[in-house]
C-alpha cells in the first residue's frame, strides 16, 4: 500500500463503508413535524440507514433504502449532517460513513422489512423519537434535522 493510501485507510481498517441514513419527516395538520423511525430486531430504535450499491449516488439510495426499510416513498430535502465511526462488531473494523438526509415523506404504506432485521415502523414527534433512540451519534442527527425542520416553520 503507498503512503498517501495508508493515511487514508490505516493499517487494519480498510476501505470505509459509505452508507447513508435518513430523518423522514411528515408535517401534522396541527403543523408538528413527525419523523420515522425503525425498530431492529435487537429491540432498538433508530433512523432508516443502509448501504450505497456500487454507482448508485447518495441521494438515490437514501430513497432505495427508505422505501425498503419502511414501505414509505419520500423526497431528499438536505442533508443534515454526516458522521464517521468504526464499526464495533466487524473483525477487523472499518470506519462508516454515513451521511444523513432530511426527506419528506410522500406517501407510501407502513411495512417493517423482516428480511432487513426491522421488526417496526413508526411514526413518532420529534421529542417521543428523541426519548426512543438511545444511540448518541444518531440523537445528535435528530437534533440537527430538528433545527431544520424549526427552521422550515420559522423561516
Amino acid at each position: 500500500m503507498n503512503d498517501a493510501a495508508e493515511r487514508l485507510h490505516p493499517a487494519g481498517l480498510g476501505r470505509p463503508i459509505h452508507a447513508v441514513g435518513a430523518v423522514v419527516y411528515r408535517q401534522t395538520a396541527a403543523g408538528r413535524f413527525d419523523v420515522l423511525l425503525i425498530r431492529k430486531r435487537a429491540g432498538f430504535w433508530t433512523l432508516p440507514k443502509g448501504r450505497i450499491k456500487r454507482s448508485e449516488a447518495a441521494a438515490d439510495a437514501v430513497l432505495r433504502e427508505v422505501a425498503e426499510e419502511t414501505g414509505v416513498h419520500g423526497a431528499v430535502r438536505a442533508v443534515v449532517a454526516q458522521v464517521r465511526y468504526l464499526t464495533p462488531r466487524r473483525r477487523p473494523p472499518r470506519e462508516k460513513q454515513v451521511t444523513y438526509f432530511l426527506v419528506t415523506a410522500l406517501g407510501g404504506v407502513l411495512r417493517p422489512n423482516a428480511d432487513e432485521a426491522i421488526v417496526g415502523v413508526r411514526w413518532f414527534s420529534v421529542r417521543a423519537a428523541w426519548q426512543r433512540i438511545s444511540r448518541r451519534r444518531v440523537r445528535q442527527v435528530l437534533r440537527q434535522a430538528a433545527r431544520v425542520l424549526a427552521g422550515l416553520i420559522h423561516g
